[in-house]
């Protein structure tokens, strides 16, 4: 096989691998008899990734009509897990932000900060339960896939997943300790060595916790589901949905109330002065659970238009 030969199979990689087991081969061909030795292009790369990223969708059900409304369901609960994995990240920030927010003004004038906060807490907690109770459901018909030989299909991504997070729970505990030979100020930006060494395990913890959801939707995808545990795993996509839109509102309201009582608090200034509110915390934050909110909008609606083509199948 020539050298142009390979380089379009590698530019191919962005298509199912069924695709590209029918198709392939003549795409490939074309990509080379085009390229005629030259290196390809951006804009050819471009145009492949995007059309083999779409033709990945419309084959996992994730957009389009073409496949079988049981994988239309399928498809909408992984994409609110995948969106929620971002919930989880823009959440973690959140927490961080707002540590110790009920001491910085009086308790009266941050009733509404309060409940917005235990709102995110309560929806934060039955949208995790929840992913725990899909995870035990689909259970079995992960141990069969995986007992039937299929962990070889899933091996490399889930040894990626695990080795991002044996080196951020190896680094949790030195950060932790280092954090507590330091006051408020210094573990709130007053510390720049401290402030960059916890952004970035922040960062190994998003990348491990995007890693493992990336494993879980691999494997989610090829076990055998019944119509009853599909069902089951889109009501509970739903919940995981409307908890994500919540959570999202809920630090709206915060930050408003925040930016209206004790603006100071969040910028890190002095007490009772007033600078701008939109800083990079709030625009990182508000921005991720904007983008989560809707990605786990679309998989609702996906798994609402989708909830009735499935049939139930009576139980034995």
């Amino acid at each position: 096989m020539t050298r142009g030969r390979h380089r379009g199979d590698r530019l191919l990689r962005w298509y199912p691998a069924e695709w590209r087991h029918r198709y392939g081969d003549e795409l490939a061909a074309l990509v080379e008899d085009t390229l005629d030795g030259r290196p390809p292009p951006v804009r050819l790369r471009l145009s492949l990734a995007c059309a083999g990223t779409a033709e990945r969708l419309r084959s996992g059900g994730v957009v389009g009509t073409s496949r079988p409304p049981a994988e239309w369901l399928r498809a909408g609960a992984l994409v609110v897990l995948a969106a929620w994995a971002g919930v989880v990240v823009a959440a973690g920030a959140f927490a961080k932000v707002s540590e110790h927010f009920a001491t910085v003004a009086p308790p009266a004038s941050l009733g509404t900060a309060r409940a917005a906060f235990d709102l995110v807490a309560a929806a934060g907690a039955f949208a995790t339960l929840s992913v725990v109770a899909g995870a035990l459901v689909a259970q079995p018909a992960a141990m069969r896939f995986l007992w039937s030989g299929g962990w070889p299909g899933v091996r490399r991504p889930v040894l990626r997943a695990g080795v991002a997070t044996a080196v951020v729970a190896g680094a949790l505990p030195e950060l932790v300790r280092w954090a507590h030979r330091l006051d408020v100020a210094q573990r709130n930006g007053a510390d720049p060595r401290y402030s960059t060494a916890f952004v970035g395990w922040a960062v190994a913890a998003g990348v491990a916790l995007a890693l493992w959801t990336a494993a879980g939707v691999g494997l989610a995808r090829r076990i055998d589901l019944g119509p009853r545990v599909l069902r089951v795993e889109a009501a509970l996509a739903v919940g995981v949905a409307v908890a994500a839109a919540v959570i999202g509102v809920s630090v709206a309201v915060w930050w408003a109330t925040m930016a209206r009582v004790a603006p100071w608090f969040l910028s890190g200034s002095a007490p009772g002065t007033r600078p701008s509110t939109w800083t990079a915390d709030r625009i990182g934050v508000e921005g991720l659970l904007a983008v989560a909110v809707v990605v786990a909008a679309y998989g609702l609606v996906r798994v609402l238009r989708s909830w009735r083509a499935v049939p139930v199948v009576p139980a034995d």
